[in-house]
């Protein structure tokens, strides 16, 4: 009977370990991570897909809370396009336990968090060419209208930060792992090379028959 239940534990013990993926989907997070960064970089923060994507996670925020109060609707766009990656880079993170996954979804998150800086920046100018019907609101010129207008670059700086910060926190995700786990290799066949050669100097004693 234990035997039986064991054969039915096993593949739930096999289920339960993460899996280690192939080292080549470390350098496929790896890459798409930079990519993302100095797409970010070069394009002012708006990469050409992504953008695509973060206006209608955006848009969707705003459809979501029509219903709230009208300050609430406006900041909910600016949150939806960021916390969307972000919540995926946590499932994947710490429900499947899969940090090649979650890496490039948060420096999707970061490029995400880099477009809502140019957006909070320009809430002073308003000179981004905004969608919509002819009189559409600036989201964050009407949260900062007055005097909290003056801290827009501030705001804007401290979330471009956060920004790169989660594009450097992702790149470290998927580089640190593998590089603990080759160190660890290399170690090991040192040590291995270092035990055989221990070995190797160790006397040899010649077998004796027995005495009689």
């Amino acid at each position: 009977m234990d035997a039986e239940i064991a054969d039915i534990l096993e593949p739930q013990r096999e289920a339960a370990v993460p899996r280690e993926p192939e080292a080549w989907w470390w350098f496929v997070s790896a890459g798409a991570v930079v990519l993302v960064g100095v797409l970010s970089a070069r394009s002012g923060a708006r990469i050409p897909f992504l953008w695509g994507v973060d206006f209608g996670i955006h848009e969707f925020g705003h459809l979501v809370t029509f219903w709230a109060p009208w300050p609430v609707t406006a900041a909910a766009g600016s949150c939806f396009q960021v916390a969307f990656p972000l919540g995926l880079a946590a499932y994947f993170l710490f429900g499947r336990h899969e940090p090649w996954g979650a890496a490039p979804l948060l420096a999707w998150a970061g490029a995400s968090a880099r477009n809502v800086a140019v957006y909070i920046a320009d809430a002073p100018f308003q000179r981004l060419e905004l969608w919509g019907a002819p009189g559409v609101r600036h989201d964050w010129a009407t949260l900062l209208a007055g005097p909290a207008l003056r801290y827009a670059g501030a705001l804007a700086g401290t979330v471009e930060f956060l920004g790169w910060l989660m594009i450097m926190a992702a790149l470290v995700l998927v580089t640190v792992r593998p590089m603990r786990g080759w160190l660890a290799s290399v170690r090991a066949e040192r040590k291995a090379a270092e035990d055989l050669a221990r070995h190797a100097t160790l006397p040899v004693r010649e077998p004796h028959g027995p005495i009689g």
